[in-house]
């Protein structure tokens, strides 16, 4: 699970703020939430038995929906990890609803406890309240009289008991600490303990702002981090380890083209919850999102989606920013360390496990777009390159700049006013609340990321903005 999963409206951008924040569609699919769609409810599972601790992050419930999805998987039990982004009991309404989804109400779910193991790291609170409010989803509400709740640790002791379960983690480790400490023999009996968390080789995603420690960057990973004892606990328990971490995880960008591919084949409810996800978390445009917890879930179906190496793993539990950090060493716990990844591998079992595709039935391809554009910022200028004039249609847009902060939008122009009276009038009314005129919408496209954009008639325009408060024309092209 990686923080930057928050669902919001597009960059904060001057021009764009001034009008309907556009809707890229990157999907190219049905965006209104998982209500008309087939049902990917069916005869129970035969597949293998799993059981998912999670804490119900974006990509958490993006993973949730794909493994609901396989007919390869029994998933016997979700805990729902309290010191993670979610928080208990809010958790156990969000679970219930993606449960509701997938047509798996009988899965039983539990909460874990709300502190780590050792220390008090927590996730920020905007990010908290962001996953107790599943990030905006359209899930179907809790019933009114839910399951008696239960413990975590016991509902994990009980489905890990029968022995060669799979153990999915994709939050912190706290509850599977706690039922390794009360039940020292499960973590003999367990089949494995797939583990998203770590960053072995590669840098690690907790930021020095978060932190209030300046610029610095620690080199852990975001569920190891927040409880560090836990994780230290789980790799040191004798379990067979298989971590999934961000030396992996980072082979896997989540693109605005493989998203146009997964709006086409968005027929069941897991598959257009997914596709509304992913549409509304702007670290795709950014190029910041990559597929965290979902490569971790499909390395349960499909181990040839990682190449794993043996490895002897220690956690670092000392206080300080790297605690959590996973390092290699002599004297630490063998481990089976995913190194890296197969992305056609992985997209095309992704794809077809949630739309629910026979062996041998083929993806829909997305049409292909009406035109190519990207839009320059040099640190001085902002231009466009690209066709003069296209059809209506989608259109695939980059914004290629070394400048940080900077961000670019493709503006549709109502025909009222050039792209520079725009601007011109957005400079002589910096307060004003209302759309300027002449603009109907705008899309912010980040730099090292693209995004698929409906362009319609009569113009199209350009523009760059970063720190200055009055964006930059980048040009314009007609739309027949």
């Amino acid at each position: 699970m990686h923080p930057r999963w928050r669902v919001a409206c597009c960059a904060t951008l001057l021009l764009a703020s001034a009008v309907a924040c556009g809707d890229s569609e990157e999907g190219g699919g049905e965006s209104s939430g998982a209500t008309s769609a087939t049902s990917t409810t069916g005869p129970p599972s035969t597949g293998r038995p799993i059981v998912v601790d999670t804490d119900l992050a974006v990509d958490d419930l993006v993973a949730l929906a794909f493994l609901l999805s396989s007919t390869e998987a029994e998933v016997r039990a979700v805990t729902v990890s309290g010191t993670g982004e979610v928080r208990c009991p809010q958790g156990l309404a969000v679970i219930r609803g993606l449960l509701a989804v997938t047509g798996d109400d009988d899965v039983p779910v539990a909460c874990g406890r709300s502190a780590p193991l050792a220390g008090d790291r927590a996730f920020p609170d905007a990010w908290r309240d962001s996953a107790d409010d599943a990030y905006g989803l359209d899930l179907p509400a809790a019933p009114s009289s839910p399951p008696e709740d239960r413990d975590a640790v016991d509902l994990l002791t009980e489905a890990l008991e029968p022995g060669g379960v799979t153990m999915l983690t994709l939050g912190p480790l706290t509850n599977l600490a706690e039922a390794f400490r009360s039940e020292p023999e499960l973590a003999s009996q367990v089949g494995s303990v797939v583990v998203m968390g770590g960053a072995v080789d590669v840098p690690g995603n907790v930021f020095g702002e978060v932190l209030g420690e300046g610029g610095q960057t620690s080199d852990a990973e975001w569920n190891l981090y927040v409880d560090p004892t836990a994780a230290a606990e789980v790799v040191a328990s004798g379990a067979p380890i298989v971590l999934v971490g961000l030396d992996a995880t980072n082979q896997v960008p989540i693109t605005a083209d493989f998203l146009e591919v997964l709006g086409v084949n968005a027929h069941t409810d897991a598959a257009i919850l997914v596709d509304t996800a992913l549409d509304q978390n702007p670290s795709v445009s950014s190029g910041e999102a990559y597929f965290w917890d979902p490569l971790a879930a499909a390395v349960v179906l499909d181990p040839d989606v990682v190449t794993i190496e043996e490895a002897r793993i220690d956690v670092v539990t000392d206080e300080g920013p790297d605690s959590g950090r996973t390092v290699r060493s002599d004297d630490g716990h063998t481990v089976s360390l995913a190194v890296g990844a197969d992305v056609g591998t992985f997209e095309e079992l992704f794809l077809r496990t949630l739309d629910g595709l026979e062996p041998g039935e083929l993806l829909a391809a997305p049409t292909p777009p009406v035109g190519e554009g990207v839009i320059r910022f040099d640190g001085a200028a902002c231009s466009y390159e690209g066709p003069a004039s296209v059809p209506a249609g989608r259109m695939r847009f980059t914004f290629d700049t070394s400048e940080p902060g900077w961000s670019g939008a493709v503006v549709h122009m109502t025909g009222e006013l050039t792209i520079q009276e725009v601007l011109a009038w957005i400079e002589a009314n910096p307060a004003s609340q209302e759309a300027p005129p002449g603009v109907d919408a705008a899309t912010i496209v980040q730099g090292g990321g693209a995004a698929f954009v409906d362009v319609a008639p009569p113009t199209m325009a350009l523009a760059c903005a970063g720190d200055d408060p009055i964006p930059l024309a980048g040009g314009s092209f007609v739309v027949e």
